[in-house]
């Protein structure tokens, strides 16, 4: 009889306070067809008691080993071939039997008369067998011992460990030459081999092939025939891969079992306080699984440092005897993690940081599985992850040391917020799409902000800041929008983008804007601050700078009601004039390299004769503009006259032109000689001041008027 055992490996079971699931895969040595899962989850504490819980639930798990196909069969055949035997009959039946056996199975050939040989090594190559069967011929007397012990060592040797071992013995069972077969049956039935004996010839030794039959559960036939095909075949289909099972739990002093599913065979307790509860199963098939639950008691704490050994015996699928001892449980690791951001977004990179722990030092955490809660899973120690989207997920962690046992699952649930949408944006040419850093004054300049995003849901308002005082100028939906800059000068452009949960984030960028075309108006009233008198006359003029390609240019400028227009100089221009509006248009390109490129546009205004009141002030305003590119600006500069119809007398007498006896605004603004002596007549008769508002100069403004004329300073500037 053949038997294997494990040794037991003791070590002390340590103390947890909560529930814990401990996972034992016990590899088989060669020939083991049992495999052991020994799971113990202690039972929960009640709330408020610390310490180890008095019961615990031990699951063992029995489950068969074994090809899922079914064993495979090594067959050695041993063909009588003496004298007396039946040759004929016997190959016929060989070439039969062949035909059932499986493509995997594998088949060899020893012959024996007065001496044994090995024909065929155990094969696969069914042709090559039946032909060294069909070249058998009968001769010589019968060594029938010398060929089952040749048979014997080729199964021995070459026989496959998951395989199915039997000797087919054609033979009438005499043997007269060579050892003595008589013990074969024993030692086929020690090496879990079975014998299959079929008799052939006239005089059969029936009560030998029997024995070897009985010794090996085997099968003897007295000659060949249909019923013994179809019984070889049906007794080698095996799928049972031990019977006569047997388990014995061990339970040390201080444990008792209380219950278990199912009940237990037998229940014993020796004097030295040892209880053994056994278990029997008859068969246990390929992948058969049966469970076992123990309700486990321990009349004191320091009970449960002691092992607990397993001890399963049966018989295998040979027939052999296998005795297997089980180690005692491994204390399984304790799963713990934790994590920052403490608060994540979805824009945020989570970093897990094991804090796992291998209870008793009982082994080395050597595996982890992360579950993220969104189908995501990871096998480092320490890893990163960052959730698409916004929720709450339970993040999953499992240890496993390396002797294969399994933490119970630590869990934490992270709530994942909003991420702020990202902002950002570039300057566009809106014919030709070309990015561009510093856009011209006027020129309309899309601003893209299809850059922007929000990693967890949609960007639903952009906000734009385009003069850098705080204030928003636009809001729009769409990434994009056009925009022409006012002045030439650098500018903090801001982007605002708000997303589908309000959050808000910004963007800013400094703008330099450049100057594409200048339009500065200059207004010439010959008077401080442009004042001027009724029919005054007012030049005006426009200087246009260009230094950038333009396909022409318009010029449009709206003068005062009540204002005569006169034009002085067009510089190339065409002019229409419709109402008071005049409108200038320069047929030309402007090339890029006429940089500063310029054009002046004169005319002069004639204020009205009467005004109704003694100040009144006109405006004017102009646009320029092209469109390629499109542009369109204010004319820039002095944009206001004022008419006055009363004047101080200083200023009457040094505009006053002696020779056409006219108030001249263009006249200096210094007193001459013959300007004093036309204001002495005014003082000596009397007479009011002409555009003074019907005064007349007294002795203290005549003082006043001799004083600027002697000093020579001007009447708009206080006395020295």
């Amino acid at each position: 009889m053949r038997t294997t055992n494990n040794a037991a490996r003791g070590g002390p079971l340590a103390a947890l306070l909560f529930l814990l699931v401990l996972a034992l895969s016990v590899g088989t040595l060669a020939g083991e067809r049992i495999h052991v899962q020994q799971s113990l989850a202690w039972a929960e504490l009640e709330e408020g008691v610390t310490g180890l819980p008095e019961t615990v639930d031990l699951t063992l798990l029995l489950r068969g080993l074994g090809p899922v196909e079914g064993f495979p069969i090594d067959c050695m055949l041993i063909f009588d071939t003496s004298a007396t035997a039946d040759l004929s009959s016997a190959k016929a039946f060989a070439f039969d039997l062949i035909e059932q056996f499986d493509a995997n199975d594998r088949i060899g050939l020893v012959s024996y008369a007065t001496n044994a040989r090995l024909e065929i090594p155990l094969t696969e190559n069914r042709l090559v067998l039946k032909t060294a069967i069909g070249d058998l011929k009968n001769e010589g007397k019968s060594a029938l011992g010398d060929a089952m012990q040749l048979a014997r060592r080729e199964l021995t040797m070459v026989g496959r460990e998951d395989a199915i071992l039997v000797e087919i013995l054609l033979s009438d069972g005499q043997s007269n030459v060579g050892i003595e077969p008589d013990v074969e049956g024993v030692i086929a039935s020690d090496l879990g081999i079975r014998i299959i004996s079929i008799g052939i010839g006239s005089l059969i030794n029936r009560n030998l092939l029997e024995s070897f039959a009985e010794d090996t559960d085997g099968l003897y036939y007295p000659r060949p025939s249909e019923m013994a095909l179809a019984q070889i075949k049906e007794h080698l289909d095996i799928d049972i891969v031990a019977s006569d099972v047997r388990i014995e739990k061990e339970l040390p002093k201080g444990l008792s079992l209380v219950d278990s599913k199912p009940k237990a065979y037998r229940i014993d307790t020796d004097q030295d306080g040892i209880t053994s509860a056994i278990w029997r199963i008859s068969d246990l098939l390929i992948d058969q699984e049966i469970e076992f639950v123990l309700e486990i008691e321990a009349a004191e704490v320091g009970a449960w440092a002691d092992d607990l050994d397993l001890i399963v015996t049966y018989t295998d699928f040979r027939g052999v005897e296998i005795s297997q001892v089980f180690p005692p449980p491994n204390w399984p690791p304790i799963a713990m993690f934790d994590y920052e951001p403490l608060n994540p977004t979805t824009a945020e990179i989570i970093t897990f940081t094991d804090a796992s722990d291998d209870t008793n030092d009982d082994g080395e955490i050597v595996r982890w599985e992360w579950k993220f809660g969104d189908e995501a899973v990871s096998g480092l120690q320490d890893p990163e992850y960052r959730f698409i989207e916004r929720g709450t997920y339970t993040v999953r962690l499992i240890v496993t040391d390396d002797r294969g046992s399994k933490s119970i699952a630590y869990e934490e649930e992270i709530t994942v917020g909003n991420a702020a949408p990202v902002a950002g944006f570039v300057l566009r040419d809106p014919e030709t799409m070309a990015e561009y850093d510093r856009p011209h004054l006027g020129v309309v300049t899309m601003l893209d902000a299809s850059m922007s995003y929000d990693l967890d849901g949609d960007i639903e308002l952009y906000k734009w800041d385009f003069d850098g005082d705080g204030i928003i100028d636009r809001e729009t939906e769409f990434s994009d929008t056009e925009y022409a800059f006012e002045e030439p000068k650098e500018i903090e452009v801001t982007l605002f983008v708000v997303d589908d949960e309000g959050k808000e984030e910004s963007y800013s960028k400094t703008v330099d804007i450049l100057p594409s075309v200048l339009a500065e108006r200059v207004i010439n009233t010959c008077m401080p601050d442009d004042w001027t008198v009724p029919e005054g006359v007012v030049q005006v003029s426009i200087v246009l700078s260009v230094n950038t390609l333009l396909n022409g240019l318009a010029v449009s400028e709206t003068i005062p009601a009540g204002w005569t227009f006169a034009e002085v100089d067009n510089d190339g221009a065409t002019l229409r004039q419709n109402g008071q509006t005049m409108e200038w248009l320069f047929l030309e390109k402007f090339m890029d390299d006429g940089i500063n490129e310029q054009r002046e546009i004169k005319y002069t205004l004639t204020a009205p004769a009467t005004i109704s009141d003694d100040l009144v002030q006109a405006n004017m305003s102009g646009t320029v503009g092209s469109s390629s590119p499109r542009v369109m600006l204010q004319v820039s500069g002095e944009d206001r006259v004022t008419t006055a119809r009363v004047l101080p007398v200083p200023v009457v007498i040094s505009r006053w032109d002696t020779a056409t006896s006219k108030l001249d605004p263009c006249l200096q603004e210094l007193i001459a000689f013959d300007q004093i002596q036309y204001a002495v007549s005014l003082w000596l008769s009397g007479d009011e001041v002409p555009n003074a508002g019907g005064v007349s100069i007294d002795l203290l403004t005549m003082q006043d008027l001799i004083a600027y004329w002697l000093t020579g300073s001007s009447v708009h500037d206080p006395l020295p």
